[in-house]
């Protein structure tokens, strides 16, 4: 695999597969994707149904109504929130805006956090985790990696590994070392019940990227937000296209962050019951190995040689089922893989389908 490849692969390709395969995307079973096991939030579809009228007009050029529902939501004020097209833009303008001596990326880890920075032409150091140690962050280990003038990038919880950091210690961290910049990102949190760093002090090194993509499974919809203190902020603010959220987004916005609370809540409920007995049935084959997360998506390895990611990758499209081959995740080898849970028949297919090739 070249760089380049291993830079821009991603999950969640279901369009671009359908059309290889000929098929429509509702035959397509996309566990390569990390997005809530529900679908979309009840009443959202029937919003923006009645919402497509308002495709007629402008979006609110600045956000004020999506940007006032986030804050209220998660407790914080206005003017340390900036909403956008999805969290991508933040991670790509961040290493432009941010001045930096160098950029510090945990590997492995979201692979454009480092395509953004060398698009830029930030060097970039890395600090590896260990197989042996389930891929878990040590923050004290950590510390001795960083610099003054660093801009470093972490994603808690991690993809693909779903390691989670507790909020009050990675906050203290961050305190810790105001000589550096932090870029953490939360898009998998809500998956969680772990709070937010954005319930805590904020802090002038601090940049925290919030995405209602992948909880409330609208990631066709692009939002994501970026929350800072205000005055850290008000640069990112000045570089920011108008209109750079569309309405239907916006709508979607509102409404979620004021009706899905129970969503979320049921979305947790549903995977304390189901990811126990999904890991129990891929550990039983006793040929995959799984990394201990907290998330929504469980990264596996195979313990044996006589299988690799690429072809379960293969094998299971013969059954309409995506799996996300993580080869081209730093730090990773063609051993790995990442599943997220679906509907609890989606994974019992899978699971089927798993014995059926691994007999």
């Amino acid at each position: 695999m070249t760089e380049a490849q291993r830079q821009t692969n991603h999950g969640g390709t279901i369009i671009a597969t359908a059309r290889a395969l000929g098929v429509g995307v509702n035959e397509l079973i996309d566990m390569s994707s990390n997005l809530s096991p529900l679908g979309m939030a009840p009443g959202l579809m029937e919003l923006l149904g009645g919402s497509l009228s308002q495709i007629g007009h402008l979006p609110e050029i600045d956000n004020q109504g999506l940007q006032g529902a986030f804050a209220q939501h998660f407790g914080c004020h206005e003017s340390e929130v900036l909403a956008g097209n999805g969290n991508t833009d933040f991670i790509f303008a961040l290493p432009q805006l941010v001045s930096c001596q160098r950029a510090v990326i945990v590997q492995p880890t979201y692979n454009d956090y480092d395509l953004a920075c060398q698009r830029q032409g930030v060097a970039v150091g890395y600090f590896h985790l260990r197989v042996e140690d389930d891929f878990v962050l040590n923050l004290d280990e950590f510390a001795e990696h960083l610099r003054p003038g660093d801009l470093v990038f972490i994603c808690n919880p991690n993809n693909p590994t779903g390691h989670l950091l507790n909020t009050t210690r990675l906050h203290d961290f961050i305190a810790q070392h105001g000589q550096c910049i932090f870029v953490v990102d939360e898009s998998y949190l809500p998956f969680t019940t772990e709070p937010s760093l954005v319930s805590k002090t904020r802090l002038a090194n601090l940049f925290i990227l919030c995405s209602s993509s992948k909880i409330y499974g609208i990631p066709g919809l692009r939002l994501g937000f970026l929350v800072a203190q205000d005055t850290v902020l008000q640069p990112m603010k000045e570089q920011m296209r108008p209109w750079c959220v569309n309405r239907l987004a916006q709508v979607a916005g509102e409404y979620l962050f004021d009706h899905a609370d129970g969503y979320i809540a049921q979305v947790l409920h549903y995977l304390a019951s189901a990811k126990p007995g999904f890991i129990t049935a891929l550990q039983a084959t006793g040929s995959i190995q799984v990394v201990p997360g907290a998330t929504n998506f469980i990264l596996c390895s195979f313990s044996s040689e006589q299988y690799d990611a690429l072809w379960l990758q293969e094998e299971m499209l013969k059954a309409r089922i995506m799996v996300r081959n993580c080869v081209n995740f730093n730090g990773l080898d063609s051993s790995y893989f990442r599943l997220s849970l679906q509907h609890p028949q989606d994974n019992a297919h899978f699971l089927a389908q798993l014995t059926q090739i691994m007999a």
